[in-house]
């Protein structure tokens, strides 16, 4: 989301509707705000590490299809490209809290420092990333989405890695196959 709105990712910018920019990026908010509503009844009823699969498989999936159909073209229309941001957002907003709520559950003793030091540690993350794919959107925004797969590559490989580390509890919380 910080690459999409960076302002040395021109793509939104100049090339779709400028003076609309701000509207279109509220709109598409809006995706965030209902995956978050949303979330809220489906985590009790599946659990958070079910949802975070679920969200990153979906967050994966579609940076996936939008490179398997626009690698070679031209960007799509300004409907097609907000379609797939909008669905990007909704992954986003069942990602953001879960993930949250789940590295605090090991320090929930210490929230308050807890929750500035994983703030501090995402955002100090994300800042460079975001620079270094908003570098490559220039003309199209096929960089955007492979930056997309690439970090949900990733953050897959960590979810499996955790699955299979040999850790019975989280073994027991994070199944693919549960879902």
């Amino acid at each position: 989301m910080i690459t999409f709105y960076n302002d040395k990712c021109a793509l939104p910018k100049t090339q779709y509707l400028k003076e609309q920019f701000p509207l279109i990026f509220a709109g598409l908010s809006i995706a965030i705000g209902s995956a978050t509503f949303l979330n809220a009844s489906l985590v009790l009823k599946y659990g958070m590490e079910k949802m975070v699969t679920a969200a990153l498989i979906s967050f994966f999936s579609v940076s996936l299809l939008y490179i398997v159909l626009f690698l070679e073209t031209a960007n799509p229309s300004i409907g097609i490209l907000l379609t797939f941001f909008g669905l990007q957002f909704f992954a986003i907003g069942f990602l953001f809290g879960n993930l949250r709520a789940l590295a605090m559950e090991p320090i929930g003793h210490i929230a308050g420092i807890g929750a500035a030091i994983t703030g501090f540690l995402s955002t100090m993350m994300a800042v460079p990333i975001s620079t270094l794919i908003g570098k490559y959107v220039t003309a199209t925004a096929l960089p955007l989405f492979i930056g997309f797969l690439i970090c949900s590559t990733m953050a897959l490989l960590i979810l499996v890695y955790l699955k299979v580390s040999g850790n019975p509890q989280i073994i027991k919380k994070i199944s693919i196959k549960s879902i």
